[in-house]
């Protein structure tokens, strides 16, 4: 309201302010309004303002924490990163010693003879921080502050998923100076695993994980996804992942021990060097051209290699905790296995892949192990307590090799130079397969015979060709020797074999009806007549 023109300036008196019933006086002018004059000053409070606890004016030299605690509000601490322009501000009360003890520390008052160090402020009565010097980091940290230490779950994978690599990397590096509580470690870690990824060709430069602030246990996760990084050190046990994913990445030194579950591993276009799988995962896989060195997995239903390269690798823990009935196999495709290894699987399906140790150990009897499409130049030996199932399926034997104390399969097999089968049964009929000459085999075992099979200049020593009528059906059986071996009675009905030129020393017939005998080996037996003796000799001892 103005008097006269001139611009009045309120000023309460002592009986305009609130009375102790808690009511209110209109406001009425003072003399010098009435009077038409204007005092131009500013406002000011009474002495009683102070005694009723009215609000002070503001003041542009009074600091938000003062102005805060003046105006009964949260009391504002500033907080800065060393030599960085960005701040963030925390209400006092969120300062406990269960959210940041560091942080605290830092600002809590100390009587004068306290020693401890106190925290640094800058010219703006800010605190000082080291870190982390990412500002979006350093956001996310201390809104992790502001909300009790930990932030909700939702609101934790929203901020995560905003933040680019590089920042999450420096929150996880921070989280451990800022001492925050157990549950936001767990956050960023999982949130930090779920996708650590970078895109473009694999980063030089290691990031060890040892020297962030991760959790190492008692989590569950969704997955585990690492792309296009060079890792040290990643450590994980007694947690469950329901998928791992490592891809175009290069691993070193790292583990996931033997108490950590997961639905599936998953591996491809990596190097891993001196990484320890233990995980009991239903599935692993490891494709798209894959070197493992030094590495250890553990297998507990299923194991795919497809592709890649596998180097004084073992298969630990796979036997840890096998159960009855349990069928373990693998897959192994266009793959090189290097160094001797022991393989513990019931089932070894192995597609154009190639065994570079001399030895390999299987420590399931009566395992099954297949090798389909490939080009044979060794064979390493099979060490098992029982025999081994071994098929060989469209495969090229190019130099010569030795199979011994195994159960064998051969399904066209291309034989380049004279092999030696020591001990061996066959189980199934041997077909359409040419046996070079200088062939030997030695306790040999044909259970269902051979058919249209060629073998000139061979040795047989106490070997059984089988029982049935077909057993060396249509057969080219010449000019080979044959000593302390079993023969089938022919009947009427039997197919033709050729053994012309041969040479049979102490061999026998013999007849497993219903009155199993035998008898000796004579060239113009009744029972032979189904087969070519022309130039054969026979002989007793």
């Amino acid at each position: 309201m103005e008097a006269h023109g001139g611009r009045r300036t309120w000023s309460p008196s002592a009986d305009a302010m609130e009375s102790s019933s808690g009511s209110r006086r209109p406001w009425s002018p003072s003399p010098s309004d009435s009077a038409g004059q204007s005092s131009g000053r500013p406002w000011s409070p009474s002495p009683g303002d102070a005694s009723t606890g009215s609000r002070r004016p503001w003041s542009p030299d009074s600091p938000p924490s003062a102005l805060a605690k003046a105006n009964g509000e949260d009391e504002l601490v500033q907080f800065v990163v060393r030599g960085q322009g960005h701040g963030e501000a925390v209400p006092r009360r969120c300062l406990t010693q269960e959210v940041s003890p560091l942080l605290l520390a830092m600002v809590e008052n100390r009587s004068e003879d306290d020693n401890l160090p106190r925290g640094q402020q800058d010219s703006q009565g800010r605190y000082i921080l080291e870190g982390p010097l990412n500002r979006f980091a350093f956001c996310l940290l201390v809104e992790c502050v502001r909300q009790g230490g930990c932030l909700p779950h939702s609101e934790m994978e929203r901020r995560i998923r905003d933040l680019d690599l590089e920042a999450r990397v420096e929150a996880c590096e921070s989280i451990d100076y800022y001492l925050l509580p157990g549950p936001s470690k767990m956050q960023l870690t999982q949130a930090l695993l779920a996708n650590l990824v970078q895109s473009g060709p694999i980063s030089s430069e290691v990031l060890d994980l040892d020297k962030l602030g991760l959790c190492r246990s008692e989590m569950i996760m969704d997955s585990i996804n690492i792309e296009g990084l060079c890792i040290k050190n990643l450590r994980l046990e007694n947690s469950h992942v329901r998928k791992i994913c490592i891809k175009r990445c290069n691993l070193i030194d790292c583990e996931l021990s033997l108490t950590v579950t997961a639905g599936e591993v998953q591996i491809s276009n990596s190097w891993l060097e001196k990484v320890q799988l233990g995980v009991f995962a239903m599935s692993t896989s490891v494709k798209d051209g894959c070197k493992l060195l030094s590495c250890n997995l553990r297998v507990v239903e299923e194991l795919l290699v497809e592709d890649s390269e596998l180097e004084n690798c073992t298969f630990k823990g796979s036997d840890e905790d096998r159960k009855d009935r349990q069928i373990i196999s693998a897959m192994f495709r266009r793959s090189d296995l290097h160094g001797d290894v022991t393989l513990p699987f019931d089932k070894i399906v192995c597609e154009q892949t190639y065994f570079h140790g001399r030895n390999v150990r299987m420590t399931k009897g009566g395992s099954s192990v297949s090798l389909t499409k490939a080009k044979l130049r060794t064979l390493p030996l099979f060490d098992s307590e029982g025999k081994i199932n071994l098929c060989l399926e469209d495969c090229e034997l190019l130099e010569s090799l030795t199979f011994q104390n195994m159960t064998l399969q051969l399904r066209g097999v291309r034989c380049a130079k004279p092999c030696e089968f020591s001990e061996v049964e066959f189980d199934t009929k041997v077909c359409d397969i040419t046996f070079p000459t200088g062939s030997k085999f030695c306790t040999a075992r044909f259970k269902d015979g051979l058919q249209t099979c060629i073998a000139t200049g061979c040795r047989f020593e106490g070997c059984n060709l089988g029982y049935g009528q077909n057993a060396v059906a249509d057969c080219l059986i010449t000019q080979c020797h044959f000593h302390a071996c079993r023969f089938p009675f022919l009947e009427e009905n039997s197919p033709v074999a050729n053994f012309s030129g041969s040479t049979f020393v102490a061999c026998r017939i013999q007849w497993s009806g219903q009155f199993a005998h035998e008898e000796s080996f004579v060239i113009n037996s009744h029972w032979l007549r189904k087969w070519n003796l022309a130039g054969c000799t026979v002989a007793e001892s």
